[in-house]
């Protein structure tokens, strides 16, 4: 199994597919092809883990709700720092994974477990498995970036709640990370 320490998200329009480059523990590059279907499964598990976690007052999807969603979110967006990019290279493992597990420790740490092969399962076969480990501030990072791309690859909005659309949007098309 590969234990992703960064990675790079960036909206590949001839591939209409979203690419992860990722970096592993010991610099081993790996490209993780995600489509717009997986996304959409994905990013609806992970705004509702995020809905859920945040202590808002009222009833959920009051307007006090949204706008301390939207709040939170832009906090997180401002604490990201700029990096050098995971550079994919010809020699670069590359996967189109058609499933992800989703696992939510007590302690909030999050972590995503990119399959290879549908039906793959944690360790019996992890020769094609990836992880990305994320806390909570990471996966509201991560989330503006992969909203980011998504508006970039101009793919229906319908699953972004009104609070993404608050923050503000990073201006570059270039990857981000």
């Amino acid at each position: 199994m590969i234990n992703l320490e960064r990675i790079t998200t960036e909206y590949v329009e001839v591939e209409d597919r979203i690419r992860l480059a990722g970096e592993s523990e010991d610099n081993q590059t790996i490209v993780l092809w995600l489509t717009q279907r997986l996304l959409t499964q994905i990013i609806s598990h992970l705004l509702g883990l995020i809905e859920k976690q945040s202590p808002t007052p009222g009833e959920k999807g009051a307007p006090t709700s949204s706008l301390l969603q939207g709040f939170a979110q832009q906090a997180a967006e401002a604490e990201l720092a700029p990096e050098q990019p995971v550079r994919a290279v010809s020699s670069s493992i590359s996967w189109l994974i058609p499933e992800v597990d989703i696992t939510l420790s007590p302690e909030g740490t999050l972590v995503l477990l990119f399959k290879r092969d549908l039906g793959a399962v944690a360790g019996q076969d992890d020769e094609g498995m990836a992880t990305l480990t994320v806390v909570s501030k990471q996966l509201r990072q991560w989330l503006g970036i992969l909203h980011a791309q998504w508006r970039r690859a101009d793919w229906p909005l319908a699953i972004w709640p009104t609070w993404m659309d608050e923050s503000p949007a990073p201006g570059s098309s270039n990857p981000l990370h």
